[in-house]
């Protein structure tokens, strides 16, 4: 199914000063258990169910307006396919680099899987009658630089299409005026095209009809979203029923000026419901809690237990593994002289490195979200980037090391830049730190913070 829409991050953003990092394993772990009983009901009851979902909205070209609503349309959309059991990779403010690796990993998801759902708000564009969603980075020269600077739907179409999913739902919120009509010689500026062929057990949605523009709305949310967020509330989940309620919704709030579209088979429709997930009780999310821990080396996951369970089914456990973990701790320098002795990593190289940190709200605190791009490089396996001037604020600096099994530790140090950026509001130029864990191929790497705020890191080998 598709459904679309339209929305902003300040890229000069510097992470924030945080919670202790054992505060931040404890909630690590927590969310993990909770994400892996969701899990388990979803698979037990009737198969896994994946989600894409990006909003675009902090456009850096003057010609493509900065759009309010996407960012938070794609946070609420992701929220509440978590709550219906999807597995959901939740993407912002986006480049054509960024959408183009989400797309993949979706991709790599989704085989087998009873459903695969694609939801994008943003700017979208249509050029001789293929649909192209655009990334923030885009610089649209002419009609003929859309399909070079633009995300063809057809690609998601394609990874779907391979992956054989049970059921495919496309969302596109993005069915708005083109806003570079002047560069453009075809005169089709309006909204998104009709769609062409599909694969099996698709349904397509947009915002409005072909060739109409859909409104972003005055609130949160653009109109059509909102008025699926409305829908999602109602009794009838099945996919008929949502969009039923959600077209009436878009139709009395733009006075019938606005009307979605859905194309794609009827029975589909009917027969595909978004289900509530069950709440685990206490002693399962002890349960899985334990279970995500149980195989760490890390002493602090099991001080988060402990802390948590003092009087836990596993606290006995627990205090072993802790225990074992701090006595082995003198071996630690010898394990460091072993990997400093390995021959010359194969991951060498220059690496463009894309950080994202989610906006996020903590004790009634709001940080913004950010966006990194800046390069690094590797060379015996040890790995150095720097973003900005050091002792500067807006900078950072990366360091880490290469295993050679791809393993990778990286620690992070810098100065803050915008105070808005931070959990606590830090002034101007305070120092930070954090680690990271992750790892590598030959080509491409992957590392997530792991204390205080959720960011991800992504290397790509130049």
């Amino acid at each position: 199914m598709i459904i679309a829409s339209r929305q902003a991050r300040n890229p000069n953003a510097m992470p924030p000063i945080f919670l202790p990092a054992q505060y931040w394993h404890l909630l690590r772990a927590i969310t993990a258990a909770l994400l892996l009983v969701t899990t388990a009901y979803a698979a037990d009851s009737s198969g896994r169910r994946i989600a894409l979902v990006i909003g675009n909205g902090n456009y850096q070209q003057p010609d493509l307006p900065k759009l309010s609503n996407p960012p938070n349309d794609a946070e609420d959309m992701a929220r509440v396919l978590r709550g219906f059991g999807f597995e959901v990779i939740e993407r912002k403010n986006q480049t054509l680099e960024g959408m183009s690796r989400a797309i993949a990993e979706f991709g790599s998801k989704i085989g087998g899987s009873e459903a695969a759902l694609f939801y994008y708000a943003g700017h979208g564009i249509q050029v001789k009658n293929q649909n192209y969603l655009i990334p923030v980075n885009a610089t649209i020269e002419s009609e003929a630089s859309v399909p070079y600077q633009g995300i063809n739907v057809n690609q998601v179409l394609d990874e779907m299409d391979n992956g054989k999913s049970g059921v495919n739902i496309v969302m596109l919120d993005a069915c708005r005026n083109n806003p570079i009509t002047g560069k453009f010689r075809s005169g089709k500026t309006r909204g998104l095209a009709s769609p062409g062929s599909t694969p099996k057990g698709t349904v397509i949605v947009y915002a409005t009809d072909p060739g109409n523009v859909a409104s972003d709305g005055t609130g949160r949310n653009g109109l059509f979203t909102a008025a699926l967020l409305t829908a999602f509330k109602g009794k009838d989940l099945s996919l008929d029923g949502v969009l039923t309620v959600a077209s009436s919704e878009v139709e009395q709030a733009s006075n019938q000026a606005q009307t979605p579209y859905v194309n794609g088979p009827k029975t589909v429709q009917k027969n595909f419901h978004f289900r509530v997930t069950l709440d685990p009780g206490p002693r399962e999310i002890e349960k899985t809690f334990w279970t995500s821990i149980e195989r760490s080396t890390d002493a602090t996951d099991f001080e988060s237990y402990l802390k948590q369970y003092p009087q836990g089914s596993y606290a006995t456990l627990a205090e072993n593994r802790l225990t074992k973990l701090k006595a082995d701790e003198p071996m630690k320098p010898a394990a460091a002289a072993a990997v400093s002795s390995a021959p010359p990593s194969a991951f060498d190289g220059h690496w463009a490195v894309s950080l994202v940190c989610e906006e996020v709200r903590e004790n009634g605190v709001f940080a913004k979200g950010y966006t990194y791009n800046f390069f690094s490089d590797i060379k015996d396996g040890q790995l150095s980037g720097q973003m900005g001037q050091i002792g500067q604020p807006a900078s950072l600096t990366i360091v880490g090391i290469i295993q050679p099994d791809g393993a990778t530790e990286i620690h992070a140090t810098g100065l803050t830049g915008n105070p808005e950026m931070t959990l606590d509001h830090k002034r101007k130029g305070t120092p930070y730190s954090y680690h990271m864990r992750g790892s590598f191929t030959q080509m491409l790497g992957k590392a997530t913070r792991i204390e205080h705020r959720p960011c991800e890191a992504t290397f790509i080998k130049n």
